[in-house]
């Protein structure tokens, strides 16, 4: 009883979050014709940051993001409510490495092994990335449902857009584990390029 009192606390707390972001911004929900399939041509550098909810086997964590994918560099740091650092992780093609909030570099098989160990969650950072920008992964088998969603990957992920630019909003993700909220408070197209991540300058420093 105890345990479904505290989820359904995070799922009501993460719900008035979310309505006071849509109070303050103007926004639509996702519908079939806005899923795209991801191909060579698709331009996915941008630059954004927001906040971060995370339900994991009754557990919330919350947090703030920044997140840049910049010529398929991804890095994304997450912070405390409070703006302290808890990691910064990234992944290029060379592979994955992270630095905590100690200021410790160190690499692993994949964002989402980084990520459990870091930040006690797994983040899906292999395709979340073209699901925000509504692109489901081309060659892998994909669903798009009636109320607009799409099903990839062992995820189900929902869409709200700003009206006036038709950019992310919020992203919702679920599992049959998960439940991942991400509210964009700002998001943009850039022509920035990376050609790897910039912590592995700091680690051969």
């Amino acid at each position: 009883m105890l345990r479904l009192h505290s989820k359904l606390l995070i799922i009501g707390v993460s719900t008035l979050i979310l309505s006071a972001c849509n109070n303050l911004f103007s926004v639509k929900r996702a519908t079939a014709t806005d899923w795209h399939v991801a191909d060579a041509a698709v331009s996915n550098e941008f630059d954004s940051s927001g906040r971060l909810a995370v339900v994991d086997d009754d557990k919330g964590s919350y947090a703030n993001f920044s997140w840049q994918s910049l010529n398929n560099v991804q890095t994304i740091e997450v912070n405390t409510p409070l703006g302290n650092s808890i990691g910064v992780l990234c992944r290029d093609q060379q592979g994955v490495i992270a630095e905590d909030s100690h200021g410790q570099i160190t690499t692993a098989a994949s964002v989402e092994e980084l990520s459990q160990r870091m930040l006690g969650f797994a983040l899906p950072f292999d395709h979340l990335n073209q699901w925000v920008q509504g692109y489901w992964i081309k060659g892998e088998p994909h669903k798009i449902m009636p109320d607009g969603s799409l099903l990839q990957s062992g995820w189900r992920i929902h869409r709200q857009l700003t009206k006036d630019s038709n950019t992310p909003r919020i992203v919702k993700l679920n599992n049959q584990r998960f439940d991942i909220k991400l509210v964009f408070d700002e998001y943009a197209q850039t022509t920035d390029k990376l050609s790897q991540c910039e912590l592995r300058q700091k680690q051969s420093e």
